[in-house]
């Protein structure tokens, strides 16, 4: 603004201001609405044929009838001899046929079984939600007859028949059923993480080399896993232990906990301990806290009910348990 345009100070009262209205806009004269901007289709990113896969699966049906005919020709020159030496090697041969049959029957029923327990979360946390009393007695049901003939939860049978008819009330009947029959195995459960990240702290402080630390923590932890999901009624073969373990790592992902850093443990064990310990023992309390995170997981995953009115275990508290003794 220039000097000429510029207005000198004056004192003028607020009921002398005009106030200036904009005078409204016709609508001929109205600016036309912008035409919409349709999104841009997101590209096809398809591959097609999938020649690998494709590749694979017919190399593993040709290894496959490749083998029976061998195994038919093999069967067929030994019934052949007509002495002991064929005989006896056609029995182990069915033993042999028979024993892979049973494996198989064992991990399909590992991988049904542990299925099986989630399903029974998904509907026990559905029906205490929903107060969905059909389904909690089907849950409940369905939880005895897993546990039907175990020893250690005679007295939770005993508890859930005595109250069970008199509860009208879904989730009351879901915290009655976790009380008698899947709570008394939670401290067994603690117990297993605790000794487990106990080993691992103590064996990888003590061990001389890398290689050997981390095969043993990797056999710890599939040792500790098999014995979580026994606890609670699964029973895993090899096949089912590893699906176990691949969920176990996508809960960690999807929780959050898969970092645990030093900080972490510096207000489990103490604050400042960790610094005045030595780089092996250090090492071993990591270890120990991440089997201790994984086996939290695994408690979760296995556990054939939610958290209704028993309480979770606390990662703090078993990484100081397991710290004061490693």
């Amino acid at each position: 603004m220039s000097k000429k345009e510029q207005r000198k100070p004056a004192a003028f009262r607020v009921e002398d201001v005009e106030v200036f209205v904009p005078a409204p806009v016709p609508e001929e004269a109205a600016p036309a609405p912008l035409p919409a901007v349709r999104p841009r289709a997101v590209p096809d990113f398809r591959r097609g044929l999938r020649w690998g896969s494709i590749l694979f699966g017919a190399l593993g049906g040709l290894i496959t009838l490749v083998a029976s005919l061998w195994l038919y020709d093999f069967a067929l020159a030994l019934i052949a001899r007509d002495d002991w030496i064929g005989w006896a090697a056609v029995a182990l041969l069915a033993i042999v046929i028979f024993a892979l049959l049973m494996i198989v029957l064992r991990e399909v029923a590992g991988l049904a079984r542990l299925g099986r327990l989630g399903k029974i979360r998904h509907e026990a946390d559905q029906a205490a939600r929903q107060n969905d009393k059909p389904l909690a007695i089907d849950v409940a049901d369905r939880l005895k007859r897993l546990y039907g003939g175990r020893k250690d939860l005679a007295w939770g049978f005993k508890r859930l028949a005595e109250h069970e008819r008199d509860i009208m009330d879904a989730h009351e009947l879901m915290r009655l059923t976790e009380r008698t029959l899947v709570a008394p195995l939670d401290p067994y459960a603690r117990g297993i993480v605790a000794s487990s990240a106990k080993r691992v702290s103590v064996v990888t402080a003590v061990s001389p080399g890398a290689l050997i630390d981390m095969v043993f923590v990797a056999a710890e932890n599939l040792r500790m896993l098999r014995r979580l999901a026994t606890l609670y009624g699964a029973r895993p073969g090899t096949l089912s232990l590893l699906k176990l373990a691949r969920m176990v790592v996508t809960h960690i992902v999807l929780t959050g906990g898969i970092a645990i850093g030093d900080d972490v443990i510096q207000q489990a064990i103490g604050h400042g301990l960790t610094a005045k310990l030595s780089a092996r023992l250090g090492e071993g309390i990591f270890n120990g806290a991440l089997t201790t995170r994984i086996g939290i997981a695994a408690i979760d995953v296995c556990r054939p009910l939610p958290y209704i009115e028993s309480k979770r275990p606390r990662f703090r508290e078993l990484v100081a348990e397991v710290a004061g003794v490693a």
